[in-house]
């Protein structure tokens, strides 16, 4: 179905159709940005509303994709006066039109995934986030669990609050796995062109850091990291990346550290069906299963996987302190 006035596509999931005899539904409009479930994370988060739609009766959920990122306010709003029960802005790229939907219809209730931007606190808006930190502790668990030379890395982007996160808790989860590990680690200079997107400087510091005895590097941070773990590759080391689905540098790549959206996007479509949802921020990691590490690609000595579980387990119960 074309809705012409907001711009925006608006689409049923036929898995989305309550059971016959609901005497009252509830109401999930989830909104993407312009490329729709073309982006891994709006699909995923998708993904994760067909799952609560399976699970529970009498749940319906409609897929909405603004034609432009102007309309991106105005399919928020459409949502809100169509008194949804919940309205999902599946995008970072919807953070400023959320933000102003919520301050707008204080009747309403709103969900932000996965800002990359801290956001004001509303008493509408509920945001979405992944405990990235505790994903990358264990990568860098992992690369002091398999370095031989004691000298692990790793290359990031820019020096903000996401690549901090990143960098903490690999230098932490290295250090604790293997007490006296040298990390080195380098962020990707404002200098050095567009963030996330300067291949050549990542493959750069890899050959750098490889030249200083590091054996497992961490290649976080779009394409810049994606340049680390090819440099990396190229000279028969390991390494560890931040995307689920890496076709790249397979030999170097030992596993991901992954967010599941789906699972997180579930768990608030149920919390508010069962009456539990609330504003502010919920940050979701281990103990929610909603971050971890992707498949192992190498055969890895059982010991190793043990002490790795035993990690994410303290991990999980607030046992260890990914940074500041």
């Amino acid at each position: 179905m074309q809705a012409g006035a907001s711009g925006a596509r608006s689409s049923a999931n036929p898995i989305a159709t309550p059971t016959p005899g609901c005497t009252t539904e509830f109401r999930v409009a989830f909104i993407t940005d312009v490329a729709g479930l073309k982006s891994s994370g709006d699909a995923d988060g998708w993904r994760g509303a067909g799952d609560a739609v399976r699970a529970r009766p009498c749940i319906r959920a409609r897929l909405i994709v603004p034609s432009r990122p102007s309309d991106y306010q105005r399919a928020l709003q459409a949502a809100a006066a169509a008194q949804d029960d919940l309205v999902i802005a599946a995008s970072f790229l919807l953070t400023d039109a959320v933000i102003d939907a919520a301050r707008a219809n204080p009747g309403a209730r709103f969900v932000l995934v996965d800002p990359l931007v801290a956001t004001p606190r509303l008493p509408n808006l509920a945001v979405l986030s992944f405990r990235e930190d505790q994903a990358a502790y264990l990568a860098g668990a992992l690369s002091g669990l398999l370095t031989r030379s004691g000298v692990v890395a790793g290359v990031y982007g820019p020096d903000g609050a996401t690549d901090r996160v990143h960098r903490s808790g690999f230098e932490r989860g290295a250090s604790h796995a293997r007490p006296g590990v040298r990390v080195l680690g380098a962020y990707q200079p404002a200098s050095e062109g567009a963030p996330y997107a300067n291949p050549e400087w990542g493959a750069a510091r890899a050959r750098e850091f490889i030249a200083q005895d590091a054996d497992v590097i961490f290649g976080a941070g779009g394409s810049t990291g994606r340049g680390a773990r090819e440099a990396t590759a190229l000279a028969g080391r390991s390494c560890i990346g931040t995307e689920p689905s890496d076709p790249s540098t397979p030999g170097c790549l030992l596993t991901s550290t992954v967010k599941f959206i789906d699972r997180g996007v579930r768990a608030m479509i149920d919390n508010a069906v069962a009456g539990r949802w609330s504003a502010g921020a919920h940050a979701l990691g281990l103990a929610e299963g909603a971050v971890g590490l992707g498949p192992i690609r190498s055969p890895l000595p059982a010991e190793i996987l043990r002490r790795l579980e035993a990690i994410a387990d303290e991990l999980a119960a607030g046992m260890l302190s990914t940074g500041p």
